[in-house]
């Protein structure tokens, strides 16, 4: 399970809120405490993530089969590596 603090997720629908990954072997678990919220993004959801560096944090972003995420995030390669890995 890999863990990352601090991330701008900008969802779907467009909503952008600060936010706590959680990946683990089923999805990445999306918390947003300051907001009362918490999503789910399946792992088997997730078509493909493409990362580009804006300033001094690295943009990914998630093609999912309902929709796209993006996250902003320090180490971005990072959070590719660790969903990467639970793919199979």
């Amino acid at each position: 399970m890999s863990r990352f603090q601090r991330v701008t997720e900008t969802d779907e629908a467009g909503a952008t809120r600060l936010v706590s990954l959680e990946v683990t072997d089923e999805a990445v678990y999306r918390t947003s405490k300051s907001q009362m919220w918490d999503g789910r993004l399946p792992i088997a959801a997730v078509i493909d993530l493409n990362i580009k560096r804006v300033g001094s944090s690295d943009l990914i972003t998630a093609n999912t089969k309902h929709g796209s995420i993006t996250w902003s995030l320090k180490n971005g390669q990072q959070l590719i590596d660790a969903i990467e890995s639970h793919f199979g």
